[in-house]
This record gives structure tokens, C-alpha cells and sequence, in this order.
């Protein structure tokens, strides 16, 4: 196409521009750096703070020109050449701490200024208003490419800080849990950006994903997967109000909540939250380890308590089922209500004559375990360690 000829509209500014519009720009590229790099050093001020002294700003400008032109030559809407450098850019930023807010603008403001220098010098060099006006169209687009090739690198930057932050995590998870050193748990703290408490509580949950039980807990809480399991650390376990949003939180997700401990202890949290998720495994809702410590204790050492519920319970096994269920039953609540007949009737929804004739029948299998405080407790924990048994 011809400097001076009209172009067609409609069509993209790269194919209807064209080799001999970039060669009449070309002889102006320098000013035209200066000019821009000048402007967006005044109108967006952080640049002029963060890049005084280097030539990072006016490398991007060169660039950002060199690209222009090259994409104008080639006449094929190719895609941006120096599409790593803005990239880059964007992932500098992150890494600076800055956000994107100010590059952006800079963004903008250097293609304002690049079109009212590329309209000047179109102008001088006598292109037609449509080629004017279709190169406009090619400033603002080049611009949003580098804008969105930045964004992407921001974005980039971004993911990987937040899958090493996790990985951090996970490796300080890890570390509390066997108990590491003091000083490799307060420098992995560090790196993950986590402040050490004086005291935590450990979740620990099964098949939910991590990210699904972290959206549940305090937003100082660590989460991760070790070893197939999953731990929440949770800072402050104590804390007004915590206990109770906990069970509101994890009233349909099953999980368990190990003892306050302080954070050196924490392994000795996660293994009895461990333990705890063992009671009613298939039930939802959060399990309080302080609520369940007898059963814990049984869940110790189950080769103990199965002998234990077959020695105290044993005489019992014998008779048919629906009348073993009714006898364990009425002992749960004779225990449970100490002995008093008319709450056990009530519990039970019977008449307290069949009360008393179960008890009795008892008494005869169980012999006098029910007449002792030993006796009881030996058949309070057979009956617990029976319900626990798998």
C-alpha cells in the first residue's frame, strides 16, 4: 500500500498500514522516546521514584516502539514480538511489591502520548486522514497488548508465589508435626508469613479438599495434606467465640479438633485429632477430643478394650439378638441415670416394671458388677469400647 493512499477501513490496522507507513515514522523513533518517556515520567510519578537512574523505563519505550513498527512492516497482524519483555515486566512488578495500578496508567498515558507524536509526524509527512485514523487504532491496540502481556505476567508471578507459599506451608505443617527444632520452624514461619503462637489446636479432617477446609477455618489457620491426612494448625484455639464457629463451620464436614496445646506440642494435638476422627467416622460434624477423652482412651490400645467389652459383656452374647440389644440398652441408661428407674423408663419408652424386670435380668448375667463403683465403671467402658469397635 502507498503512504499516501486511503485504506480500508474495517480491516486490521496491521494489514491496512503497512511497510511504508512504519518507514515514515521510523526516522522519528528516538524523539518520539524522549517525548513519551518524558511524559510518563511526569504524569505517573511512582516511575519517576522507582526507575530514576536506570534505564528500565526507556528500554520498555524502545521496545515498546521497535514493536510497533515491526508489526506495522509486517502487514500480517502478527503477533507482538517483544511479548517477554512485558511479561517480565509484570512479574518484576509483583515481585516489587507494587501493584499493577500504576503500570497500567503508564500504560495509557504512553500511548496518549505516542498517538499525539505519531499524529504530528503523520501529519509532516503528509498521510491521509483515514491512514491517520487507522494508525490510532494500531497505537491503542499495540498498547493493550503489552497491557495484557504484563497483566499476564503479574498473573504468572502471582500463581508461582502462591504454589511456594503453599509448599512453605505444607513443609512448616510437616515440621510441627514431628516436633522439628525451634529454629526450623520459626525460619519456615517466616517464609510462609506466618506468625508463631503461644498456643494452637489441631484439625484434622480425611477426604475434603484442603483448600475447601481452609475456607472454614480463622484466616491465620495453616492447612495442609501430610502423609494423605489433613491438618488445619489453628492459632488461639481459645479465643472468644472460636470453639463455636468452628462447629457452625464444620457442622456438615467431618473433622476433629485436638486439645490447646502449646505449639511445641502441636504433634501431640494433630495425633489425638487423628485419633478422634475414629468415633462415628461416617457421621458429619466436628469431633471436640476435650469431649471425648474416655473413648480416646479405649481407642488407645483397642486389643485392650475388645478383651475388656467380651469379658464384662461376654454373658450376655449368648442370648438372641433383639433381646441382647434390649438388655445392652436398658444397661446404657441404668448406668448413664444411676440407677434411677423412672428416668430409664423414660429414656427407654417402657413402663418401669419392664425396668426392673431387665435390671434383674442383668443382675443375674452380669452378676455384681451393678452393685459396685469398680463394677460400673468396668461396664460403662465395655459398653463404650463395644460402640467403638469397628
Amino acid at each position: 500500500m502507498a503512504v499516501h493512499g486511503e485504506v480500508e477501513l474495517g480491516r486490521s490496522p496491521w494489514v491496512e498500514l503497512g511497510a511504508p507507513v512504519a518507514d515514515a515514522l521510523r526516522p522519528a523513533s528516538a524523539r518520539l522516546t524522549s517525548d513519551v518517556l518524558a511524559t510518563v515520567s511526569a504524569a505517573v510519578p511512582p516511575f519517576q521514584e522507582w526507575l530514576d537512574g536506570t534505564r528500565t523505563l526507556a528500554q520498555g519505550i524502545e521496545q515498546g516502539l521497535r514493536d510497533f513498527l515491526e508489526r506495522l512492516s509486517s502487514s500480517d497482524g502478527a503477533p507482538l514480538r517483544g511479548r517477554d519483555v512485558y511479561f517480565d515486566f509484570g512479574r518484576g512488578e509483583l515481585r516489587a511489591g507494587r501493584p499493577l495500578d500504576h503500570v497500567l496508567t503508564a500504560y495509557r498515558v504512553a500511548a496518549q502520548a505516542a498517538w499525539r507524536g505519531i499524529a504530528e509526524i503523520a501529519e509532516a509527512a503528509g498521510l491521509p486522514p483515514r491512514t491517520v485514523y487507522v494508525l490510532a487504532s494500531a497505537v491503542f491496540a499495540h498498547i493493550d497488548d503489552m497491557a495484557a502481556a504484563t497483566i499476564e505476567g503479574y498473573t504468572y508471578e502471582g500463581e508461582v508465589r502462591l504454589e511456594e507459599r503453599q509448599d512453605t506451608r505444607r513443609r512448616l505443617v510437616e515440621a510441627l508435626l514431628r516436633r522439628s527444632a525451634g529454629p526450623d520452624v520459626a525460619r519456615l514461619a517466616e517464609e510462609a508469613g506466618w506468625r508463631l503462637p503461644a498456643w494452637v489446636a489441631v484439625l484434622a479432617f480425611g477426604g475434603e479438599r484442603a483448600a475447601r477446609v481452609a475456607a472454614r477455618l480463622p484466616a491465620d489457620a495453616l492447612v495442609a495434606r501430610v502423609d494423605g491426612v489433613g491438618y488445619g494448625v489453628v492459632p488461639d484455639p481459645g479465643a472468644p467465640g472460636r470453639r463455636e464457629a468452628l462447629r457452625a463451620s464444620f457442622a456438615e464436614v467431618r473433622a476433629a479438633l485436638g486439645p490447646t496445646v502449646e505449639l511445641r506440642d502441636a504433634a501431640e494435638s494433630a495425633r489425638l485429632a487423628r485419633l478422634a476422627r475414629a468415633l462415628e467416622p461416617d457421621a458429619g460434624g466436628l469431633v471436640l477430643v476435650d469431649e471425648h477423652r474416655v473413648d480416646l482412651l479405649l481407642l488407645q490400645d483397642p486389643v485392650l478394650a475388645g478383651g475388656l467389652a467380651g469379658e464384662v459383656l461376654g454373658p450376655l452374647d449368648g442370648l438372641a439378638e433383639p433381646a441382647r440389644e434390649r438388655l445392652l440398652a436398658t444397661l446404657a441408661a441404668w448406668l448413664e441415670h444411676q440407677g434411677e428407674v423412672r428416668p430409664v423408663a423414660d429414656a427407654l419408652h417402657v413402663h418401669v416394671q419392664t425396668v426392673r424386670y431387665r435390671v434383674t435380668q442383668l443382675r443375674a448375667l452380669l452378676g455384681p458388677r451393678l452393685g459396685t463403683a469398680e463394677g460400673r465403671l468396668q461396664l460403662e467402658l465395655a459398653l463404650r469400647a463395644r460402640r467403638l469397635s469397628p
